[in-house]
Formats: C-alpha cells, structure tokens, sequence
C-alpha cells in the first residue's frame, strides 16, 4: 500500500489516504479506456480520411464533367449567336433594300436581252441570207 499524506483543509490534522489495488486496477481501467478510445477514434479517423479522399476525388470528376459541358454549351451558344447575326444581317431592311434594287437591274436587263434576242432571231427567220461571191 502506498500512503500519502495531506492537509485537511476543514481540520487542521492529518489525512491519511491509502492508494490500495482496486484504486491500482480503477487506474489501469481508466488507461485501458483512454487508449481504447484512442485506437477507435484512431480507426474512425482514418476511414473518414479514406471516405473523404473518396468524396473530394468524385467531387472534382463532376466538377471536370460540369465543366466540359459548359464549355459545350457556350461554344454552341457563340455559333447559334454567329448564326443569328448572320442572318440579322441577311434580312436587315437596308440588304433587303439593296438585293430588291439588284434584282430589279437583273430582271430588266432579262427583258432587253430578251427583246434583242427576239429582233435577231425575227431578222434572220432561222434562216441565213446566201453569200455572193465577189
């Protein structure tokens, strides 16, 4: 038995406390405890590391494929942009101003080629006059 002395603090006599050898296994308990717990956090610890690397690995692969689609979407969205702007322009009133105007050109010099056409084809009758010699 180990003995410790001390002061009362109510009394001013001594105290005598016995450490026996239940207080000797409570002790052992107690570590025995501590370190058990240690070892179970220990092995939480390090799954929830294991689950975490896990998480953050599977995060990152959807952030990798969110990304690539965007990047889709907003090269779609340029193109489908380019397109409207193209065709913004084809159909403006001032380009449609200027193609009716051409087109009115074009279908006027049809009409004098045709009239041309129609006076050649009447003067020679299909047929060519004979050539003299001289």
């Amino acid at each position: 038995m180990v003995s410790l002395v001390g002061r009362n603090t109510r009394t001013s006599g001594e105290v005598i406390m016995e450490l026996g050898a239940s207080h000797a296994i409570q002790g052992i308990m107690v570590l025995a405890t501590v370190a058990g717990g240690y070892a179970v956090v220990k092995s939480n610890l390090s799954r929830v590391m294991h689950d975490l690397e896990d998480h953050m690995k599977n995060a990152e692969d959807i952030r990798e494929k969110f990304d690539a689609r965007l990047d889709n979407a907003e090269q779609e969205r340029g193109k489908i942009a380019n397109q409207v702007m193209t065709l913004k322009g084809i159909n403006s009133p001032t380009e449609l101003k200027l193609l009716h105007r051409e087109l009115e050109g074009l279908q006027k010099d049809v009409k004098w080629i045709t009239k041309q056409l129609d006076q050649l084809s009447h003067a020679h009758n299909g047929k060519h006059p004979p050539v003299k010699d001289t």
